[in-house]
C-alpha cells in the first residue's frame, strides 16, 4: 500500500497537470467559451488538493417557512429547452414551456 504522502503528492501532480492543460484550452478559446473556461478554473482552484480547507459548512434543510426558496430551487432544477436551450417554466399541467413557447413534458 502506498504511503499517504505519496498519494497526496500524486494528487497534487495530477491537479497541476490538469490545470496546465486547462490553461492551454483557455489560450485557444476566446469569447463565451473562454469565459466558461475561466469559471471552470475558479471552481477547480477551490478544490485544489493541497489547499487545506475548513470543515464543510452546515447544509441547511429546505423548510416551508422560507417563501420563494422552494420555487427558486425548483426553477434551477428544471431542464432547459431541447430546441433553443432557454430555461423552462412549469405550465402546471405536467408540461414545461420556454420563452419561445416550445413545450416539453416535465418527466422527459
Amino acid at each position: 500500500m502506498a504511503h499517504n504522502g505519496t498519494i497526496e503528492e500524486g494528487r497534487e501532480l495530477q491537479f497541476k497537470e490538469m490545470m496546465a492543460r486547462l490553461s492551454e484550452l483557455q489560450a485557444k478559446y476566446k469569447g463565451v467559451r473562454g469565459e466558461l473556461l475561466a469559471k471552470v478554473r475558479e471552481e477547480l482552484e477551490q478544490l485544489e488538493p493541497a489547499r487545506k480547507t475548513a470543515a464543510p459548512a452546515r447544509v441547511e434543510t429546505l423548510r416551508a417557512n422560507k417563501p420563494g426558496l422552494e420555487k427558486s430551487l425548483l426553477q434551477k432544477m428544471l431542464p432547459s429547452c431541447r430546441q433553443c436551450g432557454r430555461g423552462m417554466k412549469s405550465n402546471g399541467d405536467g408540461t414545461l414551456v420556454c420563452e419561445k413557447g416550445h413545450l416539453r413534458n416535465l418527466a422527459g
